[in-house]
């Protein structure tokens, strides 16, 4: 890891942190405390925040005033953590590890669970439309909550969630598959778009940085497929053998290991292509080039090592 990089998260994660607990979605209604407890293990201890910190990055590439970009870091990292409480849920993944600790349905229950993922769902709605009128621009809110709601929805998010627990290995094409990455690409997309929306940026550096997030959001599920298969939840602190368990198609079942491993190279080169063509060889776009190197070297060495 570079000394920017290091210095970068260093320097903001403190501020995410803060961020995160000041606008964390507690009820003061008296008997709703076992919904705010629910909301606290969810969130923290939260892992590397690897979201809001290149959700900030990306921010920083069309100079969104700090105080807007971490009110759209905490919006998207709200929105992750809602979407792996109901892909943790029993009618979905039925996961018992997140995080190296008891999934929050375990722990909470189910119902306590889905509501849960509803408050920070919701509360990252209210973020995205907070950051969207800081802008002082009229169109901002309508543009980002528009955005918003097309990654969440069925042509996003939630119908790439629909694909992957209807889908069983040997049953997908590659069109089919890229689909169901939109799980997780759909989310990418909306982390590095974000800051853009909120300033109305040039449509040609939104387009670039949802190319990138494109890219790198599949090229992290094909990296998740990867180490889903080959580590043990001991590394990755979540259920592992997923897929598996679940018969679900995925990069690895499609291509094998070798060629899931270079189709993931192969993105984050037309990912970080797309970025310095757009915004040349500056410090953010060395950043997020080295954070999607990152992904791709973690699930190569722990799946080698496995």
């Amino acid at each position: 890891m570079s000394q920017y990089l290091q210095s970068f998260i260093k320097r903001n994660q403190p501020a995410v942190e803060e961020v995160l607990r000041a606008r964390l979605p507690r009820s003061s209604l008296s008997a709703a405390g076992h919904l705010n407890e629910a909301l606290d293990y969810a969130l923290f201890p939260g892992g590397k925040r690897l979201r809001p910190m290149l959700s900030l990055l990306a921010s920083d590439l069309v100079a969104v005033p700090r105080s807007q970009a971490l009110t759209l870091a905490c919006a998207v990292e709200f929105l992750h953590s809602s979407s792996l409480i109901i892909d943790d849920l029993p009618g979905m993944d039925d996961a018992s590890l997140r995080r190296n600790r008891r999934t929050l349905h375990l722990v909470f229950g189910e119902g306590v669970a889905m509501l849960a993922a509803l408050a920070l769902l919701n509360e990252s709605y209210g973020l995205f439309a907070e950051a969207g009128r800081s802008s002082g621009r009229p169109s901002a809110v309508e543009s980002i909550i528009a955005e918003a709601a097309r990654v969440i929805g069925a042509e996003g998010m939630i119908g790439g969630q629909a694909i992957d627990i209807e889908l069983r290995t040997g049953c997908a094409d590659a069109k089919t598959l890229a689909g169901r990455d939109l799980k997780t690409t759909a989310l990418m997309r909306l982390m590095m778009t974000a800051g853009a929306y909120a300033c109305g940026a040039e449509a040609a550096d939104t387009r670039a940085l949802s190319d990138f997030g494109e890219c790198l959001g599949r090229a992290f599920q094909i990296c998740d497929d990867l180490l889903d298969v080959g580590v043990g939840s001991e590394v990755t602190g979540k259920s592992a053998e997923q897929d598996l368990r679940h018969l679900r198609v995925t990069s690895v079942a499609l291509l094998g290991i070798p060629g899931a491993r270079r189709f993931a190279e192969q993105l984050v080169a037309r990912g970080v292509a797309r970025l310095e063509e757009q915004f040349g060889r500056r410090d953010e776009t060395r950043t997020l080039a080295e954070a999607a190197d990152l992904v791709l070297s973690r699930a190569g060495s722990l799946w080698e090592a496995a």
